[in-house]
């Protein structure tokens, strides 16, 4: 029954949106790719919003229903037929209300083959930003290899209007034969190689925040910003691109990135007890995005004990324990304290060990909670405490909240604080 519920919801307010969206005269700009999505549509609402008024997917609404409900600006009934109610009538009344937005930001996530054919029947983009292909959604049920994510993501770029444009992160290698394949007026290309459009030289990373050279062309620009680690050049060149593709100059459009932070979890600065430090990326993690994190922790954690909190890595199918072990291998030489949650997360500790890891700094624990509970008695004077993995089952935003030093911020600060995700295991 419930199944069918949420069909008739989802017909209901695809019809409603592709109504509305009739009238829309904006463009329609769709972040996609397998991580780091998030981060990027919100740095390109942060430059664009500057100069344009933009109507973006908050958090992480990526899914049908996000996509719908972005569109027709109401929330989401969850489980509750009275608040389908309300929303959807209010809803019907919006269709007929002309949105005068001058950009539709859009994220667009898929888990399954298919997942993106819907979003498609929805919608038809202006600009489409693909941030990479790594090894996410690989579970049952999902996708079986990273062609087949990467071949169900590549349709939203073969769905750009006719003088749509692809703006491609081409220092990932799928991405990149995307881009030699297309026409190059309709592509941009941005990385670290210096044969991209838009490339990134000097690349530095701080506790202060990140900064390099962009080049584009002849020209180059200083770009900074306080978001923390080198990858986020990944994050913050779409946003500069899509910028200048809309109208905007360079110059404002790197100003304009002073705005951006990141959305909670994606590698925040907290304060914890005991003049330690956490650097929370409890949002999610990958392979990809761990490894880049522990680097991270490398790069600012000199004169410090670098602690990390690792959580089991999700969706990551056949391959998840050899990926685990992998993660494993490389953790001495980032860390000096190894503090597992979730049964997965073991093997790091495992490979870690194997790999000449003193076991005397290695500690498991099956929930966040308990590992709170044994790292609080624990926490030494300005440690650096990296905290990352995965949401279902992990939820590190549970570890963080009880190693704050202002735990009142918390509603503020963390990821999922909403009372429905309280609710959840």
């Amino acid at each position: 029954m419930k199944k069918f519920l949420k069909k008739v919801v989802l017909y209901i307010l695809k019809k409603l949106a592709k109504r509305r969206l009739k009238k829309f005269k904006g463009k329609i700009i769709a972040v996609t790719g397998s991580v780091g999505k998030t981060s990027t549509k919100d740095a390109i609402h942060a430059v664009l919003n500057s100069q344009f008024k933009v109507k973006y997917s908050q958090k992480s609404m990526n899914s049908d229903f996000g996509l719908l409900l972005t569109i027709l600006d109401i929330d989401s009934g969850f489980s509750s037929a009275t608040k389908w109610t309300w929303y959807l009538m209010k809803g019907f009344f919006h269709s007929f209300m002309t949105d005068h937005s001058e950009v539709l930001l859009l994220e667009l996530g898929v888990d399954a083959p298919g997942d993106m054919d819907f979003l498609l029947s929805v919608i038809t983009p202006d600009i489409v930003v693909m941030t990479n292909i790594f090894p996410v959604h690989l579970s049952a049920g999902q996708f079986s290899s990273l062609e087949e994510i990467f071949n169900e993501k590549k349709k939203l770029v073969e769905a750009l209007k006719e003088d749509g444009i692809a703006i491609l992160n081409t220092d990932n290698h799928f991405l990149e034969g995307l881009a030699k394949s297309r026409n190059k007026k309709s592509t941009i290309s941005f990385g670290k190689n210096k044969e991209a459009d838009y490339w990134a030289s000097r690349v530095n990373s701080s506790v202060e925040g990140t900064s390099f050279i962009l080049h584009n062309k002849d020209d180059r620009y200083q770009v900074s910003s306080s978001v923390l680690g080198k990858y986020q050049m990944y994050v913050l060149l779409p946003a500069i691109i899509c910028a200048v593709k809309i109208g905007m100059t360079t110059e404002n459009a790197v100003l304009a990135l002073n705005r951006f932070s990141l959305p909670p979890g994606r590698m925040s600065i907290i304060p914890a007890i005991n003049n330690a430090t956490i650097l929370d990326s409890s949002y999610n993690s990958s392979p990809s995005a761990l490894k880049e994190a522990l680097e991270l922790l490398k790069e600012v954690g000199a004169n410090k004990r670098k602690v990390a909190v690792l959580g089991n890595m999700n969706e990551l199918g056949e391959e998840e324990q050899k990926l685990h072990e992998m993660i494993g291998e490389i953790i001495p030489k980032y860390v000096d304290v190894l503090i597992t949650v979730g049964n997965l997360a073991e093997v790091f500790a495992k490979k870690a060990i194997e790999k000449g890891f003193n076991e005397k700094f290695v500690f498991k624990f099956k929930n966040a909670i308990e590992a709170a509970e044994f790292f609080k008695k624990e926490v030494k004077q300005g440690d650096l405490i990296l905290v990352k993995g995965s949401q279902n089952n992990v939820r590190l935003e549970r570890f963080v909240k009880e190693l704050m030093a202002f735990p009142e911020d918390a509603k503020k600060l963390l990821v999922r604080q909403e009372r429905i995700w309280q609710a959840k295991l």
